[in-house]
């Protein structure tokens, strides 16, 4: 018997942390996301997150 195995969907995500606060989000993967490159302002405290992570998940 032949198995198909079927591809499962992955979606990028970015994780960004704020050097002052430590606050740390997670959004989706934008094109020209780069590992340690400054990102969107902290919510909290004003001040640019960094990119600390890029990674993909299976979506079941």
């Amino acid at each position: 018997m032949i198995f198909s195995k079927k591809e499962k969907p992955i979606v990028a995500f970015t994780v960004e942390k704020c050097p002052s606060c430590k606050k740390e989000s997670k959004r989706k993967f934008k094109e020209g996301d780069i590992l340690f490159a400054q990102a969107s302002e902290c919510k909290e405290c004003k001040v640019k997150m960094m990119i600390t992570k890029i990674f993909g998940e299976i979506i079941e």
